[in-house]
């Protein structure tokens, strides 16, 4: 038996040893030892791969703020990196209610996201400097905002023509945003242009009368505008070709049979003066301020020898954004990052495809239409995005050359309403010669755009889902090399974005951002002159773009319209006025809008401003040209008291106008129009102005409104509308207008 069981026990033994050496790496493993096997690697790889496409999401907003058309969508789409970011944002700025809700941003205002993933600028948005560069915000009530400036000055005559065209296209700006349905006052466009010389020669004349008359779209050839242009050209027009009183031609032969408290001969002495900016008076006071000018430091000024004319010209807009001054890229090299990483995408499955022995798997089909589905859809989520934001662009006017001195940049509009500093707003600028002026501007939401916002997303998700199981079956090298190519993408996307430029405040230069008065301020003080000192042809000529006020006559106005309603039925009123204010009137409707209740004017008067110390005038000549609903025309004191903002010379007839009877009204002082108001559009707008001026600017009203009636026989319409904004007419007004006829019958110069 033990030989049995020795015999029989041997091979168990020797079967037994192999066993435990073959068991030993097992125990060891179990200890802590990993297997490097390659079939774990490429699980983890292929794991890992697709799910990092999720992430990006920095990168990936800042390409779809820069979608500007189907390159730039597809750039994205083709190397989809980020993808949770686009579906994400997609559901956030088009999703319905639910959607937004399900994803935790049910209450988010568009705006919020639009700023994230749109070029929006307006509607809600406002843009500030921060540390030197630009930055959208949605701050309901900024402290400062940004307001994008373009200027041109100079002295040659060819500037206007380049001026000219800007207007052009800032008018077709207006019209596209009217069409398109963009909100009026988002993306407002303001424009002043402002002209003076020294000594204004026929030539001269000729040429700023042309030029402000294209400004507000009329035709030089026009009666009205040929009547207005002789009347200057003249100096002062015949008493039978005043448009400033609705009498008869025979106005002279008729006041000699008048009765009046005036005789004859104090009547013909009135009409031979000359213009109030002539007058001589001996009362005159000489201030010995001094005229201090605050020229640009950017544009040096040419020395031409014979300057033709100084010319100035801004145009201000109120949409800007970091977008602004960036170069746009290049549609070329969008497309080719698009083509490019699409091609390498495909390689890589093609040689997977190989490596199969060219057999379709189930799971190389679903990595290829999952791969299809994220482009279609990737590209229709950021075109349904940039869709859903309206986008009008101030194009550059055909004639800009090297040779106009452009300057173009930024100013800084800091709301201070304590502040009495009235030198104007900062200026800012960066190295890049040029700036893009674009409003962009959110669209309502509409059922169609939601409901295509659901189906991208929902095809999203379904070609993600059957693209990462698609490349979870597949080889490992696939995940690594698509990885590869949407990085490798992402960073050729970045390289090809321009970075922002900084911004810096030029010194010495301010700027009038609400375009109620000269645009680039010059002068921070003015001077009074003496008037012994012989006048000369100096003119200064502006022009405005259109203003809507609605606001409503005020008392001041009201007063001076019934004025004007007793002095058109008197010649020696309207004779005297024609000598205190030199007033030259042209209303016709306006060719360049499509509402027939705009009209475009050009006025020009001399003087005649109400001071406590008598009459107050300008030394130059006023020529003013703007746009401005017929409505608006009731109440004239802020858009005629654009004129006289900035002067830097005045002339004052003392004693002139003592004793008128306005009432207990408050008539500023001289040293007070020299000291403040012409130096206070950077603090008063027009309704500012209009509240405060509506006396001073009494005489000049009177006539403005004469001239009205005087050329409102042909024109109903205007009548009438200036009819309804003075319909409500008090007592005390009647009694007022009616003592200063009575002041006016019995006033000697």
């Amino acid at each position: 038996m033990s030989l049995l069981a020795t015999v029989f026990l041997l091979p168990i033994q020797a079967l037994a040893a192999p066993l435990e050496h073959a068991l030993q790496p097992r125990a060891i493993q179990s200890i802590g030892f990993i297997d490097p096997s390659s079939d774990e690697w490429s699980s983890t790889l292929s794991g890992i791969g697709p799910l990092i496409l999720l992430v990006g999401e920095r990168t990936t907003k800042q390409v779809l703020r820069n979608v500007r058309g189907f390159s730039t969508a597809f750039s994205l789409a083709a190397a989809p990196l980020g993808l949770l970011s686009v579906t994400t944002s997609l559901i956030r700025f088009c999703g319905t209610q639910k959607l937004r809700a399900f994803i935790g941003y049910e209450l988010e205002a568009r705006p919020v996201v639009g700023i994230e993933v749109t070029r929006v600028n307006c509607g809600g948005v406002s843009s500030h400097l921060a540390h030197g560069y630009v930055v959208r915000s949605i701050v309901a009530n900024p402290s400062s905002q940004l307001i994008g400036v373009s200027i041109l000055e100079g002295k040659e005559k060819d500037l206007g023509s380049e001026a000219l065209a800007r207007i052009r296209a800032s008018k077709k700006f207006e019209r596209e945003k009217r069409r398109l349905g963009v909100p009026e006052g988002e993306a407002n466009l303001n424009w002043c242009l402002h002209i003076t010389s020294p000594d204004a020669t026929e030539e001269v004349l000729d040429s700023v009368l042309r030029t402000l008359i294209k400004a507000v779209g009329l035709e030089p050839s026009s009666k009205g505008v040929v009547e207005f242009r002789k009347s200057l050209m003249a100096g002062r027009p015949d008493v039978e070709e005043s448009t400033n009183c609705s009498a008869e031609p025979e106005i002279s032969r008729m006041t000699s049979d008048m009765t009046h408290p005036n005789s004859q001969s104090s009547i013909a002495k009135l009409r031979s003066a000359p213009t109030f900016s002539t007058l001589k008076s001996n009362n005159i006071v000489v201030s010995a301020v001094e005229v201090v000018p605050t020229l640009s430091t950017v544009v040096e000024k040419q020395n031409t020898g014979s300057p033709f004319w100084d010319f100035t010209f801004m145009i201000t807009f109120d949409a800007v954004s970091e977008f602004t001054t960036c170069a746009l890229s290049p549609k070329f090299s969008s497309a080719a990052i698009g083509i490019v990483s699409s091609i390498g995408i495909i390689t890589v499955y093609l040689l997977a495809l190989k490596q199969n022995d060219w057999i379709m798997s189930i799971g190389w089909i679903l990595m290829a239409v999952g791969y299809i589905g994220i482009v279609f859809g990737v590209t229709g989520a950021a075109l349904l995005m940039n869709s859903c934001c309206i986008s009008i662009k101030l194009n550059d006017c055909p004639s800009r050359n090297s040779s106009a001195k452009w300057i173009d940049g930024m100013v800084v509009s800091v709301k201070n309403v304590d502040s009495m500093n009235t030198t104007g707003s900062a200026f800012v600028s960066s190295e890049v010669p040029h700036q893009i002026l674009e409003a962009v501007y959110i669209k309502p939401s509409t059922r169609k755009d939601r409901s295509l916002a659901s189906f991208i997303t929902i095809s999203l998700i379904l070609s993600f889902i059957a693209h990462y199981l698609g490349l979870r079956a597949v080889h490992w090298w696939a995940s690594v090399g698509e990885l590869g190519i949407c990085i490798f993408a992402a960073f050729a996307r970045s390289v090809s974005n321009d970075l922002q430029p900084r911004f810096s405040e030029v010194k010495g230069m301010n700027i009038d951002k609400r375009c109620s008065s000269t645009g680039v301020i010059r002068t921070q003080m003015a001077r009074l002159i003496d008037g012994s000192i012989p006048p000369t042809n100096s003119i200064d000529a502006r022009a405005y773009s259109l203003r809507i006020l609605d606001n409503a006559p005020t008392v001041g106005e009201r007063v001076a319209y019934q004025t004007a309603k007793l002095a058109q039925q008197d010649p020696y009123i309207c004779n005297l006025f024609e000598t205190l204010i030199g007033m030259h009137l042209v209303i016709l409707p306006s060719p360049s809008l499509e509402s027939t209740c705009t009209s475009s004017i050009l006025v020009s008067f001399t003087g005649g401003i109400l001071v406590s110390e008598g009459l107050a005038s300008p030394a130059s000549r006023l020529i003013l040209s703007f746009e401005s609903k017929t409505s608006d025309l009731a109440a004239p004191s802020s858009l005629l008291a654009r004129a006289i903002m900035r002067q830097p010379e005045w002339r004052l007839l003392e004693g002139a106008g003592k004793g008128i009877p306005l009432g207990n009204v408050y008539l500023f002082a001289m040293q007070s129009m020299l000291d403040w108001w012409t130096v206070s559009e950077d603090r008063n707008d027009m309704e500012d102005l209009q509240r405060n001026l509506h006396w001073p600017m009494f005489l000049i009203n009177v006539a403005f409104f004469m001239g009205i009636f005087s050329i409102g026989e042909k024109n109903k319409e205007l009548m009438d509308d200036l009819g309804a904004a003075h319909n409500e007419v008090g007592d005390g007004d009647v009694k007022v207008a009616e003592d200063v006829i009575r002041f006016l019958k019995n006033w000697e110069l």
